[in-house]
Order: C-alpha cells, then sequence, then structure tokens
C-alpha cells in the first residue's frame, strides 16, 4: 500500500513500515526556506486551447522542508470541466488500480535521502471528501506515495491546487506535468500573448518550521511577454 499523505502507513520493498520512535531535531526554527517555483505553459496561446503545463519546485540544500503548498494559476487559465471524464476512484487506485486513460499527467521527486527519484502518473482522483476531483501523484521507487492535492478556485478565479500536508523530508527537486490538447484539463480563457492577459500565479508555501514563502511566478508560455507581441504589431 502507498503511503497516503496525512497517514503514517508507509512501505518499503513490499514491506510494511510504522514510525515507533519520536525524533525532534533541534535548530530547525533557524533554518532558511526559499523554495523557488517555475511555471511553463506548452502549446497553442490562442483562447479556448488546452496547453500541457510544467511546475517545477526547487529547494536549496539545508533549508527547512516544506509542509503545505498552494499554487494558484492567473485567471487566463481555468479548469475545462468538459475534459474531466476518467476520473479514478480512490477505491479503484486501491483495488485493480486506475486505467490508464485516466492519466493526466507524470510527476516526479528527487530527495537526496534516497538512491533514485519518486516518480510516476498523477490522476484526477474522486474519493478525498472534495467537490471536485484531487490532483493525485502515484509516486513510486525505493518507497511509494500518494501526494494528492485539493482542486478549486483561488485568488482571481483562477485554478489553485493545494497540498494540505507535505511528508518532511528534504525534496531538492519536484517537477509536475499535465498533458494538454485533446487531454488537456487546463485551458486558456484569453489570448496569452495579448497584452491584457495575466501571466503571473500565486505561490504560497509553508515550511515545517512555521516561515512562509509568498511569491508570484511568471508563467511562461510561446509569448515572451505581453508588451513583446504589442510592440511587434506597432512595428508593423
Amino acid at each position: 500500500e502507498p503511503l497516503q499523505i496525512g497517514s503514517l502507513i508507509s512501505s518499503t520493498q513490499g514491506q510494511s513500515a510504522t514510525p515507533s520512535v519520536h525524533f525532534q531535531a533541534a535548530g530547525c526554527k533557524a533554518l532558511a526556506f526559499k523554495p523557488k517555483l517555475t511555471l511553463k505553459l506548452k502549446g497553442k496561446t490562442a483562447r479556448r486551447a488546452h496547453p500541457a503545463l510544467r511546475a517545477t519546485l526547487t529547494m536549496k540544500p539545508g533549508e527547512a522542508n516544506i509542509a503545505r503548498a498552494e499554487v494558484t494559476l492567473p485567471h487566463a487559465e481555468f479548469l475545462d470541466q468538459g475534459h474531466i471524464a476518467n476520473v479514478c476512484t480512490h477505491a479503484l487506485f486501491e483495488g485493480a488500480g486506475c486505467p490508464q486513460s485516466s492519466v493526466i499527467g507524470y510527476a516526479r521527486a528527487e530527495t537526496p535521502l534516497l538512491e533514485a527519484p519518486l516518480q510516476g502518473p498523477v490522476y484526477l482522483m474522486s474519493g478525498f471528501g472534495h467537490k471536485l476531483p484531487d490532483l493525485a501523484a502515484d509516486l513510486g521507487g525505493q518507497i511509494r506515495i500518494l501526494l494528492h492535492g485539493k482542486v478549486d478556485s483561488g485568488p482571481g478565479g483562477g485554478i489553485r491546487n493545494t497540498f494540505e500536508v507535505v511528508p518532511d523530508a528534504p525534496v531538492s527537486k519536484f517537477v509536475l506535468s499535465l498533458k494538454g490538447g485533446s487531454r488537456g484539463l487546463i485551458q486558456n480563457s484569453e489570448d496569452l500573448c495579448s497584452p491584457r492577459a495575466k501571466t503571473h500565479a500565486i505561490a504560497d508555501f509553508t515550511a515545517q518550521n512555521g516561515k512562509r514563502s509568498d511569491t508570484e511566478p511568471r508563467v511562461k508560455s510561446a509569448c515572451k511577454s505581453g508588451r513583446h507581441r504589442k510592440n511587434r504589431r506597432a512595428r508593423r
């Protein structure tokens, strides 16, 4: 069974393990916390197009571990509910497994604690008590983790994904890739190359030591910037 984030069950090479000894590190409050998030859309930039999304989170060695992560895309991107199909149920995941048709992306987590990255498919999965299906990453390797995040609307009406509970472990890099095109969940509500299009997300991270990081990373796309498009038209 994979470790359900929020529970205390894990598996290592087929053997169940539960924590039996409490360990408390000292000096955690003094650790820095500066996660860096980059977001990139790949595909058509026109209104109603379905671009692919790649989110990359990097952490420097020695920084505090992430406890909670919340990212809201700009209003230019919204969830196309017409593309929500083949949602995997939590019960199906624990039984026969989610069908290949329910895979919407891929995720990979790198940590210095393990010899190789944890990686695996990403699903839309129901059964967590939320209005919309959760974004669930089934990360496998030396251990197996099911990391699930609540999907809803954030400030400004953009898509928000919130990982309420993140394992207290050092992660040097986490990459989440979502499919685009006919399998894409994200849809452009406006032309991303328009000078009026908002291109900044809202990233709110909380560390295990209580520190917070609030940034507004730019969501990159085929357009270098709204000003670039505007100036190009002026030259014509």
